[in-house]
């Protein structure tokens, strides 16, 4: 994404701030992972902010001081979390669909397969990526749904709708075999992006957004 994302323009944010909430709207974050010299291969957004050391600095000094952002910790190591009022600040820019929302992790079990577990907010999206995912047929699959979650932690408890998955994934290859896996890569990941009905990141929510 080469272009900065869509925004309202309905509060003073600058663009600069903004781009950092992007980042900051479901997790915590250290100086050091938003630092401009790192910021764009660190969360992948396609854009970043034109803040040096300094005036990144002010501007999270800024933004905690206006209940925007919380300091956990002490200096350089504090962690920066978004606030339930600073969450609000960056919905009106954004325009966040919280029903296409979500969060997916993968590990490797002890038996070297791959589990992968989803929390959406609504169970069409939860069931949408467990059918899109796997790339493998699934060995096992579990859905629940927690009464009270929050899948975004300056937001309200809500339901969550969970998913689990466990898949095999091959392991080695031989060179025909790797251009192979290769290439299907690219057109699952290309079918990812073009059948999708969640979000995770600013970027995806970008479809959803007027």
């Amino acid at each position: 994404m080469r272009e900065r994302p869509y925004r309202t323009g309905a509060t003073q944010l600058s663009d600069d701030q903004l781009i950092l909430l992007d980042a900051l709207f479901d997790l915590g974050a250290g100086v050091d992972l938003l630092r401009r010299g790192v910021f764009e291969v660190q969360w992948n957004f396609g854009y970043g902010h034109t803040l040096d050391d300094a005036a990144l600095a002010r501007n999270l000094l800024w933004l905690c001081g206006h209940g925007v952002l919380a300091a956990e910790g002490d200096g350089g190591r504090a962690c920066y979390r978004m606030t339930p009022g600073g969450g609000e600040l960056w919905s009106q820019e954004r325009c966040p669909v919280w029903d296409r929302y979500c969060d997916h992790s993968s590990r490797t079990t002890p038996r070297g397969r791959t589990l992968m577990s989803v929390v959406a907010g609504a169970p069409a999206v939860r069931d949408h990526i467990l059918d899109l995912w796997p790339e493998s047929p699934p060995l096992r699959r579990r859905t629940a749904v927690f009464a009270e979650y929050r899948l975004v932690g300056w937001r309200p408890p809500a339901p969550g709708y969970v998913g689990l998955v466990t898949y095999e994934e091959p392991h080695q290859w031989t060179a025909d075999e790797y251009l192979v896996w290769a290439e299907r890569q690219r057109e699952r990941r290309a079918r990812l992006e073009r059948e999708r009905s969640w979000w995770r990141t600013v970027p995806e929510l970008q479809r959803f957004v007027p």
